[in-house]
């Protein structure tokens, strides 16, 4: 979607805020349904060979959140990206927000939602935060990554404005629940396992910090993709040293000797999509490790308009937010399946829209992330134990929290006690493309059918644990 979409669509206040309506709410009797029929289906995963059952538990806790001592009209500032700039990887992960503020109106509490662009550069930041605080919210969830975030930061720290990074390291007064960096390294080197030589493909997402590597190939401002999966096909040993009759004598001494036993590409999810799939049509064989933005719904949609194949063996790290932590027999898995009952109430609401206003949310139901739900809602905890939206009362209170699966988030707990409020370290993460049928599928038309480029944006993957790796 494009600013242009946008502005064309959604209807702005004067100063260029626009909060979403709080509409009537359909579909409250649903909110103490407990989803078991379609949670409790079982559902198999193969990862790297292994064939190990699991079954989805039913969610024991109800869909709505009820917060206590939230003032009337609560805001919280949404800030992400849109178009094609840095950090866009993660708009529609980002709708799962809505899904925190739907729970939370099921239980009671009345909050909205206010959304900026800040267009991938670090002015557009800037300027969003001042527009959210001209507006009156009482914290910012920054819903991208990169460089230019740090517009953002520096915007929100200079008017005390507490501020939660879902997909990004902390800056500043901010508090991050993405993974730690060397949390990140230790798990890519496990993904590595015993490659001596792994070469790093640098897509524009730099070397991950800590992680030893033998070799570096800048693709940074390569646009020719096929090309440089040659190269790296050519490099791993998986190009034939055969020639047809009519090949060039010298063709064999063109091609480089093999020095690299396993790939790590680094760069935004669009790239390594569309590099991974470049890969496949090489029939690159060893180890391919990405880089966490791999978890951003945009890799599997960029991966299948390359043509390449869901199913590939491929690995990355993160920590338990996908959907496949509703096969988990805990209060972890409860929660998650409780957060997924809620897409599926917003989902099936007609009147209910993503967050620019210009898609009905069944549009991007599939994406709809748990890390942008659990941001929310550690802001909107911090506003009712501040029992105010002043946003230094909201930061203190935010600085002293300390949330798990019983307070409503989905994913690991999260300790704002620390400026890294994810204290779960990143483990291996393989995918599969086998859909838990526990969420609606989303389609670009939010019609249920999708082909050709639309069927691609709504190709997604589950993330899960790789056991191969303990």
């Amino acid at each position: 979607m494009s600013d242009q979409t946008t502005e064309a669509t959604a209807t702005e206040s004067a100063d260029g805020t626009r909060p979403r309506s709080r509409r009537p709410l359909l579909f409250v009797g649903i909110a103490v349904l407990l989803v078991a029929a379609v949670v409790a289906a079982v559902l198999t995963f193969r990862a790297f060979g292994s064939s190990t059952p699991a079954e989805a538990v039913s969610a024991t806790v109800p869909v709505k959140i009820t917060v206590a001592h939230v003032p009337a009209q609560t805001t919280i500032g949404v800030i992400v990206t849109l178009g094609d700039g840095e950090g866009s990887e993660w708009n529609e992960a980002a709708q799962g927000a809505l899904v925190a503020e739907r729970r939370l109106a099921l239980g009671g509490t009345d909050v909205a939602l206010v959304t900026k662009n800040d267009g991938g550069t670090a002015a557009g930041g800037k300027a969003a935060v001042e527009s959210l605080a001209k507006s009156g919210v009482a914290g910012i969830v920054v819903a991208s990554s990169g460089s230019h975030v740090s517009g953002a930061l520096t915007a929100a720290a200079a008017k005390g404005m507490p501020v939660v990074l879902p997909y990004a390291p902390a800056e500043k007064d901010s508090w991050s629940t993405a993974p730690a960096a060397d949390s990140i390294s230790k798990a890519m080197t496990t993904a590595l396992g015993d490659a001596d030589a792994p070469l790093l493909v640098d897509l524009g997402g730099g070397a991950p910090a800590g992680l030893r590597v033998a070799h570096v190939l800048d693709g940074d401002d390569t646009a020719d993709t096929a090309a440089l999966a040659t190269t790296v096909a050519e490099r791993t040993g998986a190009t034939s040293n055969e020639q047809d009759a009519d090949a060039d004598a010298d063709a064999d001494a063109k091609t480089p000797t093999p020095d690299s036993d396993a790939v790590v590409v680094s760069g935004s999810a669009e790239r390594q999509g569309a590099f991974v799939a470049a890969l496949q049509a090489e029939n690159v064989t060893v180890p391919v490790v990405l880089t966490p933005d791999a978890t951003s719904p945009a890799f599997g949609t960029a991966l299948v308009e390359a043509g390449g194949s869901l199913s590939g063996s491929f690995r990355t790290v993160g920590v338990a937010t996908d959907d496949a932590r509703a096969l988990a027999s805990d209060a972890g898995g409860r929660a998650m399946s409780a957060f997924l009952g809620g897409v599926r109430v917003l989902a099936g609401d007609q009147d209910a829209e993503n967050l620019t206003g210009d898609q009905p949310f069944s549009a991007v139901a599939g994406a709809a992330d748990s890390r942008s739900h659990d941001a929310v809602l550690a802001l909107v905890r911090a506003v009712g134990n501040a029992r105010s939206v002043e946003p230094a009362d909201v930061t203190d209170a935010l600085a002293a929290l300390d949330l798990d699966a019983d307070a409503g988030i989905a994913g690991p707990a999260l300790d704002f006690t620390k400026q890294q409020a994810l204290g779960a370290h990143a483990t291996v993460l393989a995918a599969s493309a086998q859909q838990l049928g526990l969420r609606p599928a989303s389609t670009a038309s939010g019609d249920g059918t999708g082909s050709g480029t639309d069927a691609a944006r709504t190709a997604s993957l589950v993330w899960f644990d790789d056991s191969s790796t303990d």
